[in-house]
C-alpha cells in the first residue's frame, strides 16, 4: 500500500447529509438502516456515537444519556461499539429503542468531559448483553425487531406490517429461542472479554 497518498480528513465529509456529531462535532454518516424500514441511523466515525433519527446539541445528547439514570446517578447504556453490534448489524436489538442515540464508550467519555466529569465507575452486564444479543440473533430471522424482549418490557418492539408476517415472526422467534441462546452466551463472552460487551453500566464524578 503507497504512504504517498494524501488522507482525507473526515470534515471532508460534512454537509447537509452529514450533519456534525453532537459530542465531538466530526460528521455524521449513515450507519444502517433501522427495524422495518422506519428510517436509516447514522454514525459518527471519530466517537462511535451512533444517531437514531435526528440529531441534535451536546445537551441533547447528554440529556438522553441520563434520562433513565437511577438515583445514584448510574447510567446504563447498550454499547454500540460491542461484538453484538458488529456481528449483528441492522438486526442488532440496541436499535429498537426510544432514545435519541446509541453510546459508546469513547463517545461517553468525550461527552462528560464537556462539563468536566469523568467516569467513575464502569460496570459490564453479562446478563443483560447476553439478553440482548439472544434478541439480536432471532431479529437475523424476523420481519419484525425486539418482540421477544418488547413482551417482557425489556426493549422497544417493532412489529411486521403485515398480519401473515407477525405470525410467522411469532413461530420463528419460539423456534430460534434455544438456538440463539447458545449463540449467544459464548459471543457475549467473547465481547466481554475484549471490552466490547453489549451492555455496560457507568457512574460519573466531577474533576
Amino acid at each position: 500500500m503507497r504512504s504517498d497518498l494524501p488522507t482525507v480528513p473526515l470534515e471532508a465529509g460534512a454537509g447537509p447529509d452529514n450533519p456534525p456529531c453532537p459530542v465531538c462535532g466530526e460528521p455524521l454518516f449513515v450507519w444502517v438502516d433501522l427495524p422495518v424500514d422506519t428510517g436509516l441511523a447514522h454514525r459518527c466515525e471519530a466517537c462511535g456515537l451512533g444517531v437514531m433519527g435526528k440529531t441534535g446539541t451536546t445537551a441533547d445528547a447528554i440529556a438522553d444519556l441520563e434520562r433513565d439514570a437511577g438515583e445514584d446517578g448510574v447510567v446504563v447504556f447498550e454499547n454500540k461499539a460491542s461484538l453484538q453490534s458488529f456481528v449483528t448489524g441492522g438486526a442488532w436489538s440496541g436499535l429498537g429503542t426510544d432514545h435519541a442515540y446509541r453510546f459508546t464508550p469513547e463517545s461517553i467519555l468525550r461527552l462528560i468531559a464537556t462539563r468536566d466529569q469523568v467516569l467513575a465507575e464502569t460496570r459490564w452486564m453479562p446478563g443483560k448483553g447476553i439478553l440482548s444479543m439472544w434478541q439480536s440473533g432471532i431479529n437475523m430471522f424476523t420481519f419484525g425487531h425486539n418482540l421477544a424482549l418488547g413482551a417482557f418490557g425489556k426493549a422497544v418492539a417493532t412489529p411486521a406490517r403485515k398480519p401473515w408476517r407477525e405470525s410467522l415472526d411469532l413461530f420463528i422467534t419460539v423456534v430460534l429461542a434455544v438456538p440463539s441462546m447458545l449463540f449467544a452466551i459464548p459471543i457475549e463472552l467473547i465481547g466481554g472479554l475484549f471490552r466490547r460487551g453489549g451492555a455496560y453500566r457507568v457512574r460519573f464524578k466531577v474533576l
